[in-house]
C-alpha cells in the first residue's frame, strides 16, 4: 500500500523519478552505473549496449545522451564503473513511496522488516516495531522522527541529505565522517583507527569544501568552454546569415549581369532583324522593278509580233508592202534594245565574328573579402620603376588563409588619362599573400581598386601619385688637356644603340674622342675644323658637323675610318644635327635660321622650318617619333618651341623658366630633358611642357646632352671639361 503524501509531496516524486530515469530503459534505474561524460546508466542496460555493439563488429559504445565514444571492456561488462551515489539515493526515496518490497529496510533489527519510520539523530531507518521501542527508551525519546507515509518536501531533501553509513562489516551502524588523504577514501571513526592508523586524516566537511573548490574552478572553465561555444553558436549562426545574404548577393549580380546580357542580345537581335526586314525589302523592290520590265518587254514584242501576224494573216499585197519597213523597223528595234537581265539578289548570311562569353564562375571560398589586409601599398611611386605591394587574404576569424578559388583582382588607373593603365601582374605564394608587381608609364594621379572573389574592398579606391624618375649621378671622366680622354671644351655627345660607343666633340681641339659605355678612352677621329655636332646613324656610323670647314659635313665609321663628305645644296651654316631611328637627319642652320630635315640618302630636302625670331639663336632639334613633333631650344627666346611633322607651330615650353637652353633629348620616361645653361642645371619637363625635376646646381655649362639605350643621361659640361653620366 502506497503512502498518502501530499500534492507538494507527489509532485516532487515525480520528479525525482524523472530524474532516476534510465535514458535507455526509460524506466528508474537499477544498479546504476556512470560513464566517464557523467551520464548514469543501468548496469544491464549498458551491458545489452555493449553486447548490440560487439553483434556490429564494434569495440566502442557511444552515450546515448552526449554521443562520447567509449571501449567496451573486457568481459563485455561495465560492472567495473562507479556507482552513482545520487542515483543510488534517489532509488531509495522511490522505493519509500512505491511501499514495495523493495522499499527500504529497517536498519535497526535483524528482521528486515520494512521501515516505517526515519530518525534524524540515529540517522536510521526503523520498522514500527523498532519505532516504538525507541519511543519508549529514555536515551531515544525526544529524537526527531518521521513517518515515511507523511513525509514532507523538506523531510525528502534532509533524507537525500542524510549522513552516509559506512559499508564495512560491524561498522554499519558509524556514519562516514573522516577522510583520508592517503588512501582518497571516506571513512568512519572506528575505520580511522583500525585499518587508516597513521594515515593523514582530515574531517570529511573539510575535505570535502577543498574538493568542491576544485571542482569550482574545474566548472568556471567549462563555464567559460560553454560561454565560448555558445559564442561560437551564435558567431556561426551570424556566418550563416551572412553567407545568405553574400549568397542572394552573387545570385542578384548574376541575375543583373545575365539581364544586362539578354537585354543586350535582345538589342542586336532587334536590329539585326530590322537590318534582315531592310535588306529583304530592298530585295522585294529590285525583284519587282525587274518582272516589271520584263513584262514590258514582253508587252512591247507581243504587241509587234500580233500586229506582224495580223497583216501576214490578211496578206493584203498594198498593205505588207506599205507596212513592211515599220514593221521591221520596230521589231528591229526591239530586238536590239537593251535586254532585261534575271535579278540574282546577293546571298545573305549570318556571320559571327565574335561569339559572346559570359566570362563568370561562382567561388565558394573561406576567404572574407572584407578582412583582406593591403601591405607595403605607398601613396608614392616613380614613373616606369617597378614597384610592388602585398594583399593578404583571411577568413572570417582574421587568419590567413588561401583557397585556389579565390579571384584577386587589380586594376590601376592614371586618374586623367583614361588609356594609361599600369602593367599589372601577380605572384602569389599559394598561402593567402598576393605580391602585385605595377609599372605605371606616366607621372600624375593614379587610382587604385582591388576587389577580392568580385567584392570591392571597403577602403578603396587607392591614391598614387607617380613622381618623376630623379636622375642620380653615377659617374663621370674627362679633364682638361689634349692628351687621349682629356678635353678642351667638350661641346656635342652622343651614344651608339647599335654598340653603346660614346662618341664626344671634342670641340677646342679639333677632333672626336670615342669612349665604351664605363668611360673608357677608345680612339680619336682627327678633324680640320672645330666639331660643333655629331650623331650615329643606323648601322653606326658618325656624321660630324664643322660648319669653319669647306665640307660642313662628313660621315665617318666607328673605328675612325673617312667614308665621305656630305654636301647638299640645302645647307648654309649647319650648326647641329640629330638623327632618327629611320636616319633622317634634323639640322639646325644658323645662316638660314631654320630647322631642315634631310632624307636618310642625304639628298633630298623632306621639311623646312622656319623656328626663330631671333638670328642665329637655334641650337637644337631634335624630331620626337611617337608624337610626331619637333621640339627646337631657342638660345635668345630663352624656351623651346615645338612645331608638328609638317613644321607648323603648335606650342612653347619654359617660357620664364629657362635662360640660353641648348641641348635637348627624350629620356626613356618620355619626357623632355633640357640643357638650361644659363641656370647651370638639366630640366625635366613632360612632351607637353610641364616642369617635372630640375637637377641640382653643379655644373657650370651644360651644353649638350645624350640618352644611352638603357636610359642613362649622358651631360657635357664644356667649362669643366667633363662628361657627366646619371642613372
Amino acid at each position: 500500500r502506497g503512502a498518502n503524501f501530499t500534492m507538494e509531496v507527489q509532485q516532487l516524486f515525480k520528479n525525482l523519478r524523472k530524474e532516476a530515469e534510465c535514458p535507455l530503459c526509460l524506466e528508474t534505474v537499477e544498479d546504476p552505473r556512470t560513464l566517464p561524460c557523467l551520464h548514469s546508466f543501468c548496469l544491464l542496460c549498458l551491458d545489452k549496449h555493449a553486447n548490440y555493439a560487439r553483434r556490429q563488429l564494434q569495440t566502442a559504445i557511444k552515450c546515448p545522451v552526449c554521443q562520447a565514444s567509449f571501449q567496451i571492456p573486457e568481459g563485455d561488462t561495465f560492472g567495473g564503473l562507479p556507482a552513482s551515489f545520487h542515483l543510488n539515493r534517489l532509488v531509495d526515496l522511490l522505493a519509500l513511496r512505491d511501499g514495495s518490497t523493495e522499499s527500504q529496510r529497517c536498519g535497526s533489527c535483524e528482521e528486515n522488516n520494512t521501515a516505517t519510520h526515519y530518525c534524524f539523530e540515529c540517522q536510521s531507518f526503523l520498522c514500527t516495531t523498532c519505532f516504538e521501542a525507541h519511543q519508549r527508551f529514555k536515551a531515544t525519546k525526544g529524537h526527531r522522527n518521521i513517518s515515511v507515509k507523511n513525509l514532507q518536501a523538506d523531510d525528502v531533501d534532509e533524507l537525500i541529505r542524510r549522513p552516509v553509513m559506512c559499508s564495512v562489516q560491524y561498522h554499519q551502524d558509524q556514519p562516514l565522517e573522516y577522510y583520508c588523504k592517503d588512501c582518497n577514501v571516506c571513512t568512519c571513526i572506528k575505520c580511522s583507527v583500525v585499518s587508516h592508523n597513521r594515515h593523514t586524516m582530515v574531517d570529511m566537511l573539510k575535505a570535502a569544501d577543498e574538493q568542491k573548490m576544485q571542482i569550482d574552478e574545474t566548472l568556471k572553465k567549462v563555464k567559460e568552454e560553454v560561454a565560448i561555444f555558445e559564442k561560437k553558436m551564435k558567431d556561426q549562426t551570424e556566418f550563416m546569415d551572412k553567407n545568405k545574404t553574400q549568397i542572394s548577393a552573387a545570385r542578384e549580380k548574376m541575375n543583373e549581369t545575365v539581364d544586362d546580357c539578354i537585354r543586350l542580345l535582345t538589342e542586336h537581335k532587334t536590329i539585326m532583324n530590322a537590318k534582315f526586314d531592310e535588306i529583304d525589302q530592298a530585295h522585294q523592290k529590285a525583284h519587282a522593278t525587274h518582272l516589271e520590265n520584263f513584262q514590258l518587254a514582253i508587252t512591247q514584242l507581243g504587241s509587234s509580233l500580233q500586229q506582224g501576224e495580223n497583216i501576214l494573216e490578211r496578206n493584203i499585197n498594198a498593205e505588207i508592202l506599205q507596212t513592211k519597213p515599220v514593221i521591221i523597223r520596230r521589231c528591229e528595234d526591239l530586238l536590239n534594245a537593251i535586254k532585261p537581265k534575271i535579278y540574282k539578289p546577293p546571298r545573305v548570311h549570318y556571320v559571327v565574328e565574335k561569339e559572346m562569353d559570359i566570362l563568370d564562375r561562382v567561388v565558394v571560398s573561406h576567404t572574407d573579402p572584407s578582412l583582406t589586409l593591403i601591405k607595403g601599398l605607398s601613396g608614392y611611386a616613380t614613373e616606369q620603376m617597378e614597384t610592388h605591394f602585398t594583399i593578404i587574404t583571411r577568413d572570417s576569424e582574421e587568419s590567413q588563409c588561401y583557397d585556389e578559388e579565390d579571384h584577386i583582382r587589380c586594376d590601376i588607373r592614371n586618374c586623367t588619362e583614361s588609356d594609361l593603365d599600369a602593367d599589372v601582374e601577380f605572384e602569389n605564394d599559394g598561402k593567402g599573400c598576393y605580391t602585385v608587381i605595377y609599372t605605371p608609364y606616366r607621372v600624375g594621379l593614379y587610382e587604385v581598386k582591388i576587389e577580392v572573389n568580385g567584392q570591392p574592398l571597403d577602403h578603396i579606391p587607392w591614391r598614387v601619385q607617380v613622381i618623376p624618375h630623379l636622375y642620380q649621378l653615377n659617374f663621370g671622366f674627362g679633364s682638361s688637356g689634349n692628351r687621349p680622354g682629356q678635353f678642351n671644351g667638350p661641346y656635342d655627345i652622343a651614344v651608339s644603340d647599335k654598340t653603346g660607343t660614346i662618341a664626344v666633340s671634342d670641340y677646342e681641339n679639333k677632333r672626336i674622342q670615342l669612349f665604351d659605355c664605363e668611360g673608357r678612352y677608345l680612339r680619336e677621329i682627327r678633324l680640320r675644323s672645330n666639331c660643333t655636332s655629331l650623331d650615329f646613324t643606323k648601322s653606326g656610323h658618325i656624321i660630324a658637323v664643322t660648319p669653319g670647314d669647306v665640307h660642313k659635313m662628313s660621315l665617318f665609321s666607328e673605328e675612325g675610318q673617312f667614308v665621305e663628305y656630305i654636301d647638299n645644296e640645302h645647307l648654309k651654316l649647319p650648326f647641329h644635327i640629330s638623327i632618327d631611328n629611320e636616319d633622317y637627319i634634323t639640322i639646325c642652320d644658323r645662316e638660314r635660321n631654320e630647322v631642315i630635315v634631310i632624307s636618310p640618302d642625304r639628298t633630298e630636302l623632306v621639311t623646312r622650318i622656319t623656328a626663330s625670331e631671333c638670328e642665329q639663336s637655334l641650337t637644337y632639334a631634335i624630331y620626337h617619333e611617337d608624337t610626331h613633333r619637333f621640339f627646337v631650344s631657342d638660345f635668345k627666346a630663352n624656351l623651346v618651341n615645338v612645331f608638328d611633322e609638317g613644321g607648323k607651330f603648335l606650342y612653347e615650353i619654359g617660357r620664364g623658366r629657362l635662360l640660353h637652353p641648348t641641348g635637348l633629348a627624350i629620356d626613356k620616361f618620355n619626357n623632355l630633358i633640357v640643357c638650361d645653361t644659363g641656370n647651370q642645371r638639366l630640366k625635366i619637363f613632360t612632351i607637353e611642357g610641364d616642369l617635372l625635376s630640375v637637377t641640382e646646381q653643379f655644373f657650370h655649362t651644360p651644353y649638350f646632352v645624350a640618352v644611352s639605350k638603357e636610359g642613362d643621361v649622358l651631360v657635357t659640361v664644356y667649362e669643366k671639361n667633363r662628361i657627366f653620366i646619371f642613372q
